[in-house]
């Protein structure tokens, strides 16, 4: 009988709604991909790994594994991070100084000044030697900034004090790392879900702001001279919020929401003056709904609610509120992230962007994940038992959802990897997938100051993980599938005997342990079913002078896209294809296949 041969490509992403009918359409979709991610190339891709920031000498910041982390974030060339009733900061996993210590030191002299005056008097001070503009100095256990310095004895505050001073000792902020230890401890109490802002204007790193909802705002900075750090930690006292929830930088401005006093209100900063909340510039907008997150997006700030979504802008003027919706809200303000040229968020019916909610308001066909449907059901049937967090990797245009489940085994943690890209009609939309065994409780990714993207995660073991890192999970391997839908390569009526599959692999290093599954008629009980075919013994190629070429271990003279033969067996009227590993390997990407088959009878 001759030979006939049928080509697909791999695209489309994860698709658990469709019914077998429509998949026949669409060979190259995936009813089963985890740990796969949709490439912005084409194909689908394994995802990387991730492993203990530190290396085998990491660290978890409070030095007690038992102590759960509560946030953390990229900052001053290292990471931040909350845990247990203290903040820490490290530069590279192993070494960590707590930073919530009170880093007012004692200076020359007394100072007075008058209430609601700015003028501050010193009696043997040293303001020109000991003090620089923007220097924090603190008055009546309120902290200012130095706006102006007239003399060793006369200088100007940023702001009037409120309360009259007279012959008070000189306290200004600033340590150097050494002396954090011995400094006083602000505890941080029943910290959870941190959030965190950084006003960039502020120094060569900007200030870094704290929230989580039971504490009072938390400033960090750091600041460098000569190689060398100095240290800055204050909380902000009354007028500002006493425990906001969520926090975000909007026209140069602090702003914060979710305070336990008014869950509906948004507090924003004087402009310029983050940690000023009585200033001219300063205010407080009630939206009448529970916020549960803020983000900014060009030019607006939006504010999401329980049940509604708003718009404020305008705050160098009149400030303006304006509805997006009053039918959809956000069920965790975690997922929200910009991607796209939008803001993606959960929704009561799944994920959703800001732009299609505002054109369709409450219709379903503004969720963007109804292709996982099923997925996005169950998490949203159980979001009491998780704790959500997102992030984007912003170098292959991709929004991850993590929802950990405490006390569940690594291989049980789920999450959600949806790419924006544009499909072979140059449609923009979401290919999404699975992740299964990344057990991150909080993640995030940034920009550092060269420009690299820096993406790390946190769990209960106390350890700070990098993210998209190395080819397996924290030493576990990858479990990794891809399974098309069955395709009957145009006639479901014909039987085909497959022979041979021709597989377009791309393998980023060696890779020797992938495999191939085909399963005839839905993988009908009374059709013969093969076992696996070995695909593996893959490698990238190497060129002599290139970091790649390893004498010993490359494999020169290779293809950058090989094509990968595999005789296979078995007959049907439809058949679908899954490549699988189970392994710590090097990443790879199916890109596509070419089946060779042979026609048979006609049922």
């Amino acid at each position: 009988m001759p030979t006939q041969g049928a080509s697909i490509t791999v695209a489309g992403g994860l698709d658990l709604v469709s019914s077998s009918h429509a998949l026949f359409r669409t060979p190259g979709a995936a009813t089963i991909l985890e740990n796969f991610e949709s490439s912005t190339t084409g194909g689908y891709r394994r995802i990387n790994g991730y492993t203990k920031w530190g290396g085998s000498n990491s660290a978890a910041p409070s030095g007690t594994l038992t102590d759960i982390i509560t946030g953390l974030t990229p900052y001053g060339g290292g990471v931040v991070a909350c845990q247990g009733s203290g903040i820490y900061w490290s530069n590279n996993g192993t070494t960590w100084l707590q930073i919530n210590k009170d880093t007012y030191v004692t200076k020359t002299g007394t100072v007075s000044v008058s209430s609601g005056s700015a003028t501050v008097t010193g009696s043997g001070t040293a303001f020109t030697t000991e003090f620089a503009v923007n220097d924090r100095i603190q008055i009546n256990s309120i902290n200012y900034r130095v706006l102006s310095i007239t003399s060793n004895t006369v200088l100007t505050l940023d702001s009037n004090v409120q309360t009259a001073a007279s012959s008070q000792a000189v306290k200004k902020s600033g340590v150097l790392g050494s002396a954090l230890s011995s400094a006083t401890t602000i505890l941080r109490t029943n910290q959870t879900n941190n959030q965190f802002a950084t006003f960039e204007s502020d120094g060569a790193y900007g200030s870094l702001y704290i929230t989580d909802g039971n504490n009072k705002i938390a400033e960090f900075q750091i600041t460098v001279s000569g190689g060398v750090n100095t240290f800055y930690f204050e909380e902000l006292a009354s007028p500002a919020p006493a425990n906001p929830k969520v926090c975000e930088i909007f026209s140069e401005r602090l702003v914060v929401a979710g305070q336990s006093s008014s869950t509906s209100s948004v507090v924003y900063s004087a402009r310029l003056k983050p940690y000023d909340f009585e200033g001219s510039s300063a205010g407080e907008i009630d939206v009448g709904d529970i916020i549960v997150g803020i983000k900014v997006f060009r030019n607006s700030l939006i504010i999401f609610c329980k049940n509604s979504i708003f718009e404020l802008t305008s705050l160098d003027s009149t400030p303006i509120i304006k509805s997006i919706t009053k039918n959809i809200g956000c069920v965790n303000g975690n997922s929200i992230q910009e991607i796209g040229g939008d803001l993606i968020f959960l929704a009561p019916d799944g994920l959703r962007t800001v732009a299609g909610t505002a054109r369709i308001d409450d219709v379903e066909i503004g969720s963007i994940s109804r292709k996982i449907l099923p997925l996005i059901n169950n998490l949203l049937n159980n979001i009491q038992q998780y704790t959500i967090s997102s992030m984007v990797i912003r170098e292959r245009s991709q929004y991850r959802l993590f929802y950990y489940k405490s006390g569940q085994a690594k291989s049980g943690q789920a999450g959600i990897i949806g790419t924006f890209k544009f499909n072979s009609n140059g449609v923009p939309g979401f290919e999404w997938s699975e992740s299964k065994g990344m057990a991150l409780q909080f993640c995030t990714s940034e920009l550092n100051p060269q420009n690299e993207e820096v993406k790390f995660g946190a769990n209960e073991t106390g350890y700070i993980y990098e993210i998209d890192k190395g080819d397996n999970f924290d030493t576990s391997n990858i479990n990794a599938r891809f399974q098309t839908p069955d395709m009957d390569y145009g006639d479901n009526g014909l039987r085909k005997s497959l022979y041979k599959v021709k597989a377009n692999i791309e393998p980023e290093g060696t890779q020797n342990n992938l495999k191939l599954r085909i399963r005839y008629d839905f993988d009908a009980s009374e059709v013969p079913q093969p076992g696996s075919f070995a695909v593996g013994n893959l490698s990238s190629a190497s060129i002599f002078g290139q970091a790649n070429a390893i004498f010993g271990v490359s494999k020169f003279g290779a293809t950058s896209l090989p094509s990968k033969s595999v005789l296979v067996t078995g007959s049907g009227f439809s058949n679908s294809f899954r490549f699988f590993t189970n392994d710590t390997d090097a990443a790879y990407s199916v890109n596509g296949m070419f089946v060779s088959f042979i026609a048979g009878g006609r049922r």
